[in-house]
């Protein structure tokens, strides 16, 4: 589980934590592979810069990778053309296979699309948590109650699974 750490070797933990900070990234709904690993780059750049005082490094990255991805997204919106997006839109599977590798690609497709249908706020609570991070952990980092957080995974979570109720169906 997530917890404060004293960081002790950064290049240990960048083995062990890259991976899955890529995978936040998709999570938060990042349609390119490529740029996921391009935002965690760049989150693990900053965080050499300031290892020493990091307290949370798990966290501290998860945030940082957060407001990359959300100016990566509005540089991208304001420079792709309206045609471009919705031809983008089929590399959200990337999405689903990080967070369902083992499940049939409908579902993995239904899952992409939902993920990124959701508002923001609920996709970035449900990142945090699909990456092992409890409420209240959640609540602090973001800066929300822990209602709040409950409430938007909640929702989330919802309304995931009415998007996936019906290729359940048809896959019994």
């Amino acid at each position: 589980m997530p917890q404060t750490v004293a960081p002790v070797d950064f290049s240990a933990f960048y083995s062990a934590e890259r991976k899955q900070l890529v995978r936040f990234v998709l999570f938060l709904g990042c349609p390119d592979a490529g740029a996921a690993e391009d935002i965690a780059q760049t989150a693990f750049i900053r965080a050499l810069g300031a290892w020493d005082s990091i307290r949370s490094p798990r966290a501290w990255l998860r945030t940082v990778a957060g407001r990359e991805y959300a100016r990566w997204a509005q540089e991208a919106a304001r420079e792709v053309p309206l045609e471009a997006a919705a031809a983008g839109a089929e590399s959200r599977a990337a999405v689903a296979a990080a967070v369902a590798v083992e499940q049939q690609a409908a579902t993995r497709e239904v899952l992409a699309t939902g993920v990124a249908a959701l508002p923001a706020k609920q996709r970035l609570v449900t990142a945090w948590h699909w990456d092992g991070f409890s409420d209240a952990e959640i609540a602090r980092e973001l800066g929300d109650s822990v209602v709040a957080v409950r409430k938007n995974r909640s929702r989330a979570m919802a309304g995931l699974r009415r998007l996936l109720a019906p290729v359940e169906r048809d896959g019994q």
